[in-house]
């Protein structure tokens, strides 16, 4: 298995095109350029920290997480800048975002894998026990669909994501990965670090889009897990209802 590194979710504002002789590249396009640049640049710094431990028969690299400030960040100026500006925004409160920027949940389910694995079955798969959702607020949920993630070997994986339909309230997906058997690196930016799930730093926002629906997201790592909790709704009017749902999930999991 190969390190990998966490993703950096970068909000992009974009710019209006201009039609000019020679189309300049727009803000947003140069970000995402700037964006894909950089992240090429990481895999390849980790493939080739993966390469040399193998040829010297050192130990593999172990999944760690590392909190850093946005300054210290070894990334473009470009991308700073914007990830300072996504965090500007998400300290306002909830996020107005464009209309069909957030999927309906009907959508969302009609691309989901029917696959639905029982606890047990699960705890085959994985290296350990899945988190307990049963004394949670989508302990009694209907559950649609459960698929791997993480690093994936034959018929096991170090994590798994499952996605339950909440009643009158929209569709949670529950990821989870234990990131010292996937070996994956997460480096957390400190500035969005804005709430906490049972005493371990956490990150939690959410949107609202002009069409009415709702995005609530809360991410947290604990010492061996990493997890993330999505909340899509139709209705976006109570998405802040959706985000405090999320956070008495989380407080119930244990680990």
């Amino acid at each position: 298995m190969k390190s990998r590194v966490a993703a950096l979710a970068l909000a992009c504002i974009a710019a209006p095109v201009v039609a000019q002789t020679v189309v300049q590249p727009q803000p947003a396009e140069a970000l995402q350029r700037d964006l894909a640049a950089w992240t090429h640049s990481l895999a390849g710094q980790h493939a080739t920290e993966s390469r040399t431990a193998a040829a010297n028969r050192a130990p593999a690299i172990q999944g760690h997480v590392e909190i850093i400030s946005l300054a210290e960040l070894d990334a473009p100026a470009s991308i700073k800048e914007n990830m300072a500006e996504g965090i500007k925004k998400r300290s306002r409160g909830t996020l107005d975002v464009a209309a069909g920027t957030i999927p309906s949940t009907s959508e969302v389910i009609a691309g989901l894998s029917p696959v639905r694995r029982s606890d047990s079955e699960l705890k085959r798969r994985l290296s350990y026990a899945p988190a307990d959702i049963s004394r949670t607020p989508i302990g009694a949920a209907e559950l649609l669909s459960t698929e791997p993630n993480g690093t994936m070997s034959g018929d096991r994986s170090t994590g798994v994501s499952r996605v339950y339909r909440v009643r009158n309230v929209g569709l949670v997906i529950l990821s989870e990965d234990d990131y010292l058997a996937s070996r994956t690196k997460h480096t957390l930016i400190r500035e969005t670090l804005n709430t906490q799930v049972n005493g371990v730093p956490a990150r939690s926002y959410a949107a609202r889009s002009k069409d009415g629906k709702g995005k609530a997201e809360l991410r947290w790592i604990t010492s061996n897990r990493a997890y993330l909790l999505t909340l899509l709704s139709d209705d976006g009017a109570h998405i802040e209802d959706g985000a405090q749902m999320l956070m008495q999930i989380a407080k119930g999991i244990a680990g």
